[in-house]
C-alpha cells in the first residue's frame, strides 16, 4: 500500500517500466540466443519510442500538481505496447467515452442543479410571479453575444433550430433571438414554454434595462406559470426543463477544446482582453479541482501537496489566483491576442494559429448528423491546427503534434464543462434561487458578474459537477490500463510457470483475469488512493509468490514455498538499475542492451545450477513426530526451488 497520493502513482510507474523492461528484454534474450541478432538491427524498439515520448511530453507538466485524470494518462502511456493504447489512440477511445457516458453526465448535471437549490422534492414555488435575471448571472462566456449563424456561433450554439415543441429545444438560441426581439417567447411562438411533459414552464422576455429599478445592463423577465395539478414543485420544474434540452453538444465541446489548445475559436470572434481571461481562468479552475481527492481522512494521510482539502473544507481561498497562476494567464491571454499557439514541451515556441481553417472546420461539424461522424471528424482537427503552411520550416512536427494530441486529451474535461455551463443551464437553476430563497436573493444572484462571482456562490455546484464528470473519465482509462496491465504481466506469469515447470501456475492467469475484470468495489472514482491501491495490487500479481507443495515424501513436511525466480529477480535487477539511472532499455538503434541480457542470462545459470546441483541439508527438531512414528532428531536433505 502506497503512503500518500504521490508515492502510489511512483510506484504504479516504477513497477510498470521494470515489468515492460523485463518483457522486452526477454523478447531480446530470447531470440539472440536463437541467433536471430540480424533481424533485431532493423527491429525499432516501440516500447523505448513510448516511454522516450512520455518523458519528453511530461517535460512543461513537471512543475504542477496533476489531477488523477493526468497522473492515469501518464501510466498509460508506460502499459501501452505495441498497437496499444497511444495518446492518438487514447483520443479516439476517449471522443467514444462522451458519447457512452452522456447519460451518466446528464444525470450528474441535473442532479446536482436541483441540490445546489437546497431543497427537498416537496419544495414548491409561486405560480404566475415574475422573476428578473441579470444576463450576466447565467451568460458566464458571453456566448448571447455571438450570432449562432455566424462561425464562432455555430460552434458553441446547438445545432439544431428553434423550433417550438421541439425536443430537445434549442434554448440558447431562442434566448439570442429574444434579446434581438425583445418579445415575449409567447407572442412569437404563440404559446408560453411546455416542458418534456408538455406542461407550461414560463414565458420569458428580455429588457434592456430593468423595467423596475432601471438598472441596465440586460435583464431576462421569466414569469413562471402554474402546472396542471396546482403543485408547482421546484424538483419537477427543474427536471421537466432540463429534460426538454439537450445538456451539451458534442461539436461544442470539439470547439472549446480546440479553443482551450490554440484559442482558435477565440481569435476568429475577436474576443477582447477579458473574455480572454474569463475563459484561461475557467481552465484553471478545473484543473484546480481535478486535483481534489475524496478520500476519508481514515483511508489516507498525506502532506497538503499529495492531496487537497477535502469538498467540505473549501473556501473561497481555493479561487484565489497566486502570482504565478496570473502570469500563465497574462501570456496564454497574450498568445490569443496575437494570434499565436505555445507549446512548453516544445521549448516554449510559439507559432501563428490559422483560427479561420480550425474555425471552419468546427463550424462544419454542425451539418454533420451522425455523433459517430462527429467523432471521426473531431479526431483530425488536431491535424488542421499542425497543417498551417505557416508552420513551414518548423523542424518538430512530430513532437508538436504529439504536444497537441496529449493536450486535448487533458482538455476533454474542460470542454465538456464549458459546453455545459451555458446560459440555458444556468437559466433554471438562478430562477429557481430567487422564486424560493429568503430576502436577499435577489441581491445575491444579481452580484453575480463574471465566471468567478458565479463559482463562488455556488461552490459545492461546480466542484460536484467538474469532479464528478472526471471521475467518469478516470473510470474509463482505469479500465483500459487494467488491460493493458493483464497483457502485460501475463507474460511475465507464463514466465514464472515454466520456471516452475508445474502446470498449476497456469491457473493462477485465469485467476487475475478474473480479478482484473471484476474491481467493482471502487465506488467513488475520484477516490485516489482506491485507484492507486487498485493498480499496485494488479501489478504486485505478477511477481507475488503463491507457494507450491512439494509431492516428494522426503519434504512431507515442507512449508508452502515459492522458491527462486530468474524471472523475479530478473525484474527486481531492472528496477533497482532505473532507481540508479542505468539505462535497461534498447540502444539507441534499436538492439538489444546486451549488458541487461548478460545480467539475465547469469541468473538463469545461476537458477539452472541451483536446479541440477543445489543441495539443502537440515535438522528436525527434537520433539516433533515424523511419518514413520519415531520421534527425535533427524538429518534431513532436500532442494532449493
Amino acid at each position: 500500500m502506497a503512503l500518500d497520493r504521490q508515492e502510489g502513482y511512483d510506484q504504479i510507474k516504477s513497477k510498470i517500466k521494470s515489468s515492460k523492461e523485463y518483457t522486452n528484454a526477454k523478447q531480446k534474450y530470447d531470440d539472440v540466443t536463437k541467433k536471430y541478432g540480424d533481424a533485431l538491427e532493423e527491429k525499432k524498439s516501440e516500447i523505448t519510442n513510448q516511454l522516450n515520448d512520455a518523458k519528453k511530453l511530461a517535460e512543461g507538466y513537471k512543475k504542477e500538481i496533476k489531477s488523477q485524470f493526468e497522473e492515469l494518462l501518464d501510466i498509460s502511456a508506460l502499459t501501452g505496447g505495441k498497437g496499444g493504447n497511444t495518446i492518438k489512440y487514447l483520443k479516439r477511445i476517449f471522443l467514444k467515452t462522451i458519447n457512452k457516458i452522456r447519460p451518466e453526465i446528464d444525470e450528474i448535471v441535473i442532479g446536482e442543479l436541483v441540490n445546489a437549490l437546497g431543497c427537498d422534492q416537496q419544495q414548491t414555488y409561486t405560480g404566475g410571479q415574475a422573476i428578473y435575471i441579470k444576463l450576466k448571472s447565467i451568460d458566464l462566456f458571453s456566448l448571447l453575444k455571438l450570432d449562432p449563424e455566424e462561425t464562432a456561433g455555430k460552434i458553441f450554439y446547438e445545432k439544431l433550430p428553434a423550433v417550438i415543441q421541439t425536443v430537445p429545444f434549442s434554448m440558447n438560441k431562442e434566448l439570442y433571438y429574444r434579446i434581438q426581439s425583445g418579445q415575449p417567447y409567447s407572442i412569437d411562438n404563440g404559446q408560453l414554454y411546455l416542458g418534456a411533459s408538455g406542461q407550461p414552464l414560463f414565458d420569458i422576455q428580455y429588457f434592456d434595462v430593468h423595467p423596475i429599478t432601471g438598472v441596465p445592463g440586460g435583464w431576462f423577465k421569466v414569469t413562471l406559470q402554474n402546472r396542471i395539478d396546482g403543485i408547482n414543485k421546484v424538483f419537477e420544474f427543474m427536471r421537466d426543463y432540463y429534460k426538454s434540452i439537450k445538456i451539451f453538444d458534442l461539436h461544442s465541446v470539439l470547439g472549446a477544446i480546440m479553443d482551450a489548445i490554440s484559442g482558435a475559436v477565440s481569435i476568429e470572434a475577436d474576443y477582447g482582453l477579458q473574455q480572454n481571461t474569463e475563459t484561461t481562468t475557467f481552465s484553471l479552475y478545473i484543473q484546480r479541482i481535478l486535483g481534489l481527492c475524496f478520500d476519508n481522512a481514515t483511508e489516507i494521510n498525506v502532506s497538503g501537496i499529495s492531496k487537497l482539502d477535502e469538498l467540505d473544507s473549501i473556501d473561497d481561498s481555493f479561487f484565489e489566483l497566486t502570482n504565478l497562476d496570473l502570469r500563465k494567464i497574462e501570456n496564454k491571454v497574450s498568445n490569443i491576442m496575437n494570434g499565436v499557439v505555445e507549446f512548453e514541451s516544445c521549448d516554449n515556441v510559439k507559432l501563428p494559429v490559422n483560427s479561420t481553417q480550425i474555425s471552419n472546420a468546427l463550424a462544419d461539424l454542425t451539418f454533420i448528423e451522425s455523433e459517430i461522424d462527429i467523432e471521426a471528424a473531431g479526431d483530425s482537427l488536431t491535424n488542421i491546427l499542425v497543417a498551417n503552411p505557416q508552420w513551414g520550416g518548423f523542424q518538430f512536427d512530430a513532437q508538436v503534434k504529439a504536444a497537441i494530441d496529449l493536450d486535448f486529451l487533458k482538455l476533454i474535461i474542460n470542454g465538456i464543462l464549458r459546453a455545459i455551463l451555458t446560459p440555458k443551464i444556468i437559466l433554471p437553476l438562478i430562477t429557481m434561487f430567487k422564486a424560493i430563497a429568503a430576502a436577499g436573493a435577489d441581491l445575491i444572484a444579481d452580484a453575480i458578474e463574471k465566471l468567478k462571482d458565479f463559482m463562488l456562490k455556488f461552490k459545492k455546484l461546480v466542484i460536484n459537477i467538474i469532479s464528478k464528470i472526471g471521475a467518469l473519465f478516470v473510470r474509463e482509462l482505469f479500465e483500459i490500463i487494467k488491460k493493458d496491465l493483464f497483457s502485460l504481466i501475463q507474460q511475465i506469469i507464463v514466465d514464472l510457470a515454466r520456471e516452475k515447470a508445474d502446470k498449476k501456475l497456469i491457473i493462477i492467469l485465469k485467476l487475475t483475469q478474473l480479478l482484473i475484470v471484476a474491481a467493482e468495489f471502487i465506488k467513488d472514482w475520484r477516490r485516489c488512493k482506491s485507484v492507486i491501491d487498485e493498480l499496485l495490487k494488479l501489478l504486485t500479481i505478477a511477481t507475488t509468490g503463491f507457494g507450491f507443495e512439494i509431492p516428494s515424501p522426503l519434504l512431507a513436511l515442507s512449508q508452502f514455498l515459492d522458491g527462486y525466480s530468474a524471472t523475479r529477480a530478473f525484474i527486481g535487477t531492472i528496477e533497482e538499475m532505473q532507481k540508479m539511472g542505468i539505462p535497461t532499455g534498447d540502444m539507441p538503434d534499436g538492439g538489444p542492451n546486451f549488458n541487461m541480457l548478460s545480467k539475465f542470462g547469469d541468473l538463469k545459470a545461476q537458477a539452472k545450477e541451483s536446479a541440477e546441483s543445489g543441495k539443502l541439508e537440515g535438522i528436525a527438531l527434537p520433539g516433533k513426530t515424523f511419518p514413520n512414528g519415531t520421534t527425535g532428531s533427524l538429518k534431513v536433505t532436500g532442494k532449493s526451488i
